[in-house]
């Protein structure tokens, strides 16, 4: 039984709410950035700004995943997880949603001090983004 072929409206539906999170976690990442940045050059405090951040960001990246997977599911047999392409978008995916959590924690999470980390863990979380970018628009081994 297909549950939903490409380009039915459960796929399309499926699809766009995928692209809405990719839209709010990879935004709400590089603004983190920016506020960050701006931030720094001034006595104010971006914590309050950067916790609301964390509560957008850490889920979305981690449904953005969720609704991917979803869509291969659903792409009968189109799309299979031993793809190259797919592979490495989610070994990104998953380092992206570890770098998010652990950089702008989210308040409803527990997580240790990164503080000497904070640049590592930035760079690892914008050049996955980056090439998880390149990797869906391109499909290496597809």
């Amino acid at each position: 039984m297909i549950f939903a072929a490409i380009n039915s409206d459960s796929y399309n539906f499926v699809l766009f709410l995928h692209l809405l999170s990719v839209i709010l976690g990879t935004g709400s990442a590089f603004f983190a950035q920016v506020i960050t940045s701006k931030y720094k050059k001034t006595t104010d405090n971006p914590q309050i700004t950067l916790a609301a951040l964390g509560t957008v960001m850490s889920p979305s990246l981690l449904l953005t995943g969720i609704f991917g997977g979803a869509l291969v599911g659903m792409s009968d047999d189109v799309y299979d997880f031993s793809q190259l392409w797919l592979t490495l978008a989610g070994v990104l995916w998953i380092t992206c949603v570890a770098a998010a959590a652990l950089l702008y924690k989210p308040p409803f999470l527990t997580l240790p001090n990164v503080g000497k980390h904070e640049a590592k863990l930035s760079g690892i979380l914008h050049l996955s983004l980056m090439a998880m970018l390149v990797i869906m628009v391109w499909k290496p081994g597809f």
